[in-house]
């Protein structure tokens, strides 16, 4: 891939910038954002991404007041985001791959539980299925002298059962290998964080499955929630993870720290104006930079016309 010309960012084909700068001029900035997202979902994954036909998952499905429920354009631009972050990253090609031909709500997740690596220095390895009891995990996370191997599983159970964590965490062990250090991610469905004492109950399967293996070296429940009901026009959710250590791993994991942070995805805004979201990583910087070049854009046109 060849290198592009509006600022210094690394590794990005210069026909996606020049499309995306010639298609500029027809959006307000926060419409950008949200359009230049999709379009990188083109790019990478060969998927219309603003379409019910994709996946039930992503549907621009609207509210009562017929907007777009704001969290679908919260997913959208999460995953344009955290795609060109991890557009350098060796495992790309395949995790491309898996979000342009497996179930998306499973590898959304998986997507954003590599981000959290990526965003704490790591490497994200990732290879095709082998078919290889042990050998088909999600991904490998590297840093410095250590490689952690992750697995990530996403629930639709819509009520919350012990024996469905217990099992899907024995599971997904199978998955692992015991050469490096191993985590699961278990992500469940938003319904079940209305669970009274959830916390609580979700321990329990846990310090069952910890006792019968000593492979795994943390589980990090992950789950998304909508702050902002879900028939406003504008909102916000986050992606809340805890994460719970294995007392005596055979393999622990050096440090999850960073699994400290929750992820907000913001579309708040004040009356009357655009919606808004966090602009903290590389990808707003260089949709403000392609933003910023479409007068010079415009005023070309023009200047062929007249």
């Amino acid at each position: 891939m060849s290198s592009n010309d509006a600022g210094n960012f690394e590794n990005i084909p210069s026909r996606l910038t020049q499309y995306l700068r010639g298609a500029a001029v027809d959006f307000d900035r926060e419409a950008f954002y949200y359009f230049a997202a999709a379009f990188l979902g083109v790019f990478y994954l060969r998927k219309n991404l603003l379409t019910g036909e994709t996946c039930d998952f992503l549907e621009p499905r609207k509210n009562t007041r017929g907007n777009i429920w704001y969290g679908h354009t919260g997913r959208i631009v999460l995953i344009g985001e955290t795609l060109f972050m991890m557009r350098s990253s060796p495992g790309f090609a395949e995790l491309c791959r898996r979000l342009g031909g497996r179930d998306f709500r499973s590898t959304y997740f998986e997507m954003y539980a590599a981000r959290i690596f990526l965003e704490a220095g790591y490497q994200i390895r990732a290879r095709p299925e082998s078919g290889i009891k042990g050998q088909d995990f999600d991904f490998q996370a590297s840093r410095d002298d250590e490689t952690v191997n992750v697995e990530v599983t996403a629930l639709t159970a819509k009520r919350f059962s012990a024996q469905t964590v217990e099992n899907a965490l024995n599971q997904k062990r199978k998955q692992l290998p015991d050469t490096e250090p191993a985590l699961i991610f278990c992500v469940f469905p938003e319904d079940w964080a209305l669970t009274p004492n959830l916390g609580g109950l979700l321990n329990e399967p846990v310090a069952r499955f910890f006792q019968s293996t000593r492979k795994v070296g943390a589980v990090v429940f992950m789950v998304e929630t909508y702050v902002t009901d879900k028939d406003a026009p504008v909102g916000n959710f986050w992606m809340h993870h805890v994460c719970l250590f294995h007392p005596n791993p055979r393999k622990p994991v050096k440090s999850a720290s960073f699994f400290a942070a929750d992820a907000w995805i913001n579309t708040r805004r004040s009356p009357g104006e655009p919606p808004t979201m966090r602009r903290e990583s590389e990808f707003f910087a260089w949709a403000d930079s392609i933003f910023l070049s479409r007068d010079s854009v415009a005023q070309k046109t023009q200047g062929h016309r007249d």
